[in-house]
């Protein structure tokens, strides 16, 4: 694929940035592998030094808040009050479960562009709080989509794929590298996976940390612009995609994970 620039800034689709990993819900097959990483919550003040960076050279239709879930975050306003003032997208969504988002503050919704709610069927939101939500937003002034998902692609393999062809090929057929591009903790990524596959699986594979942030393009980069069109159009897949689906794994019930048991 190959990007258009206006300006001096890379067109695309949507840049997310994970502001929290941690979620109330424990999905298998969770992209971002939200159960198995530790809580974590993103420091305002850092990532809108990364978008002020970003900005000068990206230019997203959308920008999107995820996790994780998004209202886990302890000051989601003053997230978004740095998103609006880096300029980096004028339209800005927050993708939620839901369950927190009823009850957030209105200073939430009046600094949303857009939300969208996912709505689970091995978790689902009732009925009332999806009405409760909807109200919320149209008195907002707040485009809502409401995702009805009752099936997860297995994205995380048994095991790393051997042969350098399979990587390839999850590589050229997977969609996430178009649409999920991500900014995380001073890098660029041309999807979600690669930081966080690294945290789960460094135990197992202890070259793990030092692949991802290869897959990732430092924000600090000298000719930022020209490294992240290569970046965007490259052809080789990254080295967290022998640990990935990407999108050519097989469809699965929805389903969540038990909770982990205290200890005595």
């Amino acid at each position: 694929m190959r990007y258009e620039l206006h300006d001096s800034r890379v067109l695309t689709w949507s840049l997310e940035a994970h502001v929290t990993t941690h979620c109330n819900l424990r999905c298998v097959q969770c992209c971002p592998l939200s159960p198995h990483l530790p809580a974590w919550a993103v420091a305002p003040e850092s990532l809108g030094e990364d978008l002020r960076k970003l900005a000068r050279v990206l230019k997203p239709n959308v920008f999107k808040l995820t996790g994780g879930e998004p209202f886990l975050h302890p000051d989601l306003p003053a997230v978004l009050d740095v998103v609006r003032a880096s300029g980096i997208s004028e339209q800005v969504s927050v993708t939620t479960n839901g369950f927190l988002a009823q009850s957030a503050p209105d200073a939430v919704y009046e600094r949303l562009d857009r939300m969208t709610l996912s709505v689970y069927t091995s978790a689902p939101l009732p009925e009332r709080s999806i009405a409760r939500i909807t109200e919320r937003c149209e008195r907002h002034g707040v485009h809502l989509t409401v995702k009805t998902i009752d099936a997860f692609q297995r994205i995380t393999p048994d095991a790393p794929l051997d042969s350098d062809t399979d990587v390839q090929d999850v590589f050229a057929k997977c969609w996430l590298k178009h649409r999920c591009h991500l900014v995380y903790r001073g890098r660029f990524f041309t999807c979600t996976r690669p930081p966080h596959v690294a945290t789960v699986f460094a135990a197992q594979h202890p070259h793990l940390p030092a692949l991802a942030e290869a897959d990732g393009l430092p924000l600090d980069s000298p000719e930022l612009l020209s490294g992240l069109l290569a970046y965007l159009e490259r052809d080789t897949p990254l080295a967290t995609c022998r640990h990935c689906l990407g999108s050519s794994g097989p469809w699965e019930p929805h389903a969540q994970l038990s909770r982990p048991r205290a200890q005595p």
